[in-house]
């Protein structure tokens, strides 16, 4: 995912929301598409109790799909919510997609690989059946509220004359 706080960014994407105000986010994954959203905390939280844990045997898959799936057009309006601003998702290919990786100095084939990853993701890779052993506490709603609110008021802080 892309985020650009620049209308101009969009343009690349076939614009649409230049001079409106709103910041954008991209990704070739349909917006619509639900897909898992894990904080990194709760990341964090199972690699602990894992790593304290003397019955695992350090060779397992441990699947975490947060407390639900979201699309990124569900994102945007959540976002948007917290932050008090205008946040819209729009779909880029997956052309720009690698691309702006390359540009970004990454390797052919790593982009690529990035490419190839976000395509499998939008035909249902992380599709999986949640259950109370891998679905994790922190929604992204309070994700935005106390972490990425925060950030973006620091910033705005910040950057104020």
């Amino acid at each position: 995912m892309e985020i650009s706080a620049s209308a101009e960014r969009t343009k690349e994407f076939g614009g649409g929301f230049e001079d409106a105000g709103f910041d954008v986010f991209s990704s070739p994954i349909d917006g619509d598409r639900k897909l898992p959203t894990v904080a990194s905390r709760d990341i964090a939280a199972a690699a602990a109790r894992l790593l304290l844990d003397d019955s695992w045997s350090h060779v397992e898959e441990v699947p975490l799909l947060g407390s639900e799936d979201l699309s990124f057009n569900d994102m945007a309006e959540i976002i948007s919510e917290i932050v008090g601003k205008q946040i819209c998702f729009q779909q880029s290919t997956f052309e720009a997609y690698r691309d702006r990786f390359v540009s970004f100095g990454m390797s052919d084939a790593m982009a690529q690989g990035m490419t190839d990853m976000a395509w499998a993701k939008n035909e249902g890779l992380d599709n999986a059946v949640r259950t109370a052993e891998n679905s994790t506490p922190t929604s992204f709603r309070e994700w935005c509220e106390q972490v990425l609110k925060p950030a973006v008021l620091n910033q705005t802080e910040t950057a104020a004359p």
